[in-house]
């Protein structure tokens, strides 16, 4: 009896079950998601820009003049000057993708199973992860990231929030609080003459959980924490973590920052999310399906409304 052959070596059509796979793999690929990434969360994202733009331009307005008195009789009137400056932001495209061979995709027609998903998930899965890197650590291709820009302030703590917090018992809660508190008028007061109001205090995992494990005085009954303490005290703002700031300080020491999350503050130029294209062979037996990003990464536009400190 002769073989029956299921093998076609066309691979037209090895393409196009890849093609219909892929629409499934992709819809369950967007439906996960990476919540161990917080980029999105601490940066402002801008995806107003076309998918292939070049630069994404963007204009300064300042303006000089002072408000004056005059008499009943007078004809001088002070006037307002206004200057104008253009800048721009070069955007950068990046690349991953994943393959399925002769081998699999005949397979997978054969005994009529769907194609695996994972490496696709593997593919949204390091993106994510090298995101997370140029929008919060910078990239030399890309530039600064939101805790490692050179023209935000920076200071060095006197003593860590591990050794403030150990000294409670003796020294009280205050030399905490000014910790924060020092951080902030650094920002409202100095930096930006209380023009802007930070909103986030973001540090290591382990000093936002030393703070959130502590009670505030353990000589009563309260399960009142420090870090509750310091919500109290800070009504309007954010206190996180994240992890690239164990050691985004300088010397690669921990870094805390506090800022004002907004976009005209800082933001983040999400110009083209994670794209599947179509797949494509050179050789007949190795398919691939590439994936592309574009990214001008992180922007400082007021650097002043945030300040770092080293050491916490």
């Amino acid at each position: 009896m002769k073989r029956k052959n299921f093998f076609d070596a066309n691979p037209t059509a090895a393409l196009s079950f890849l093609q219909q796979q892929g629409a499934h793999i992709e819809s369950e690929v967007y439906r996960i998601e990476y919540p161990q990434y917080k980029y999105s969360e601490l940066v402002p994202l801008d995806n107003s820009a076309p998918d292939w733009s070049k630069t994404v331009l963007f204009q300064t307005v300042d303006h000089r003049g002072e408000f004056k008195l005059i008499g009943p009789q007078s004809t001088d009137i002070p006037t307002v000057d206004i200057a104008k400056g253009q800048g721009f932001k070069e955007i950068q495209t990046a690349a991953l993708g994943y393959t399925f061979t002769l081998e699999e995709l005949e397979f997978a027609k054969l005994n009529n199973v769907s194609l695996d998903a994972e490496r696709a998930m593997a593919v949204r899965d390091v993106t994510e992860q090298g995101l997370n890197k140029i929008y919060l650590i910078g990239n030399l291709g890309v530039g600064e990231g939101l805790f490692s820009s050179a023209n935000v302030t920076r200071e060095t703590a006197g003593s860590s929030i591990t050794t403030l917090v150990a000294n409670i018992p003796t020294n009280g809660v205050q030399p905490l609080i000014n910790l924060f508190a020092n951080a902030y008028n650094q920002v409202y007061i100095t930096n930006t003459g209380t023009i802007h109001k930070p909103t986030h205090f973001v540090m290591p995992p382990t000093q936002l959980a030393l703070l959130a494990r502590t009670i505030l005085n353990s000589g009563n009954a309260s399960n009142f924490t420090v870090l509750q303490f310091l919500r109290m005290n800070f009504p309007d703002i954010e206190f996180t973590d994240d992890l690239n700031l164990v050691a985004a300080g300088l010397g690669g020491i921990t870094r805390m920052i506090v800022y004002k999350k907004e976009m005209r503050v800082v933001k983040g130029h999400d110009v083209m999310p994670l794209k599947f294209l179509s797949p494509a062979t050179v050789n007949n037996i190795h398919f691939t399906v590439p994936a592309l990003v574009r990214t001008g990464g992180t922007e400082w536009r007021i650097p002043k409304a945030a300040h770092y400190v080293d050491g916490v």
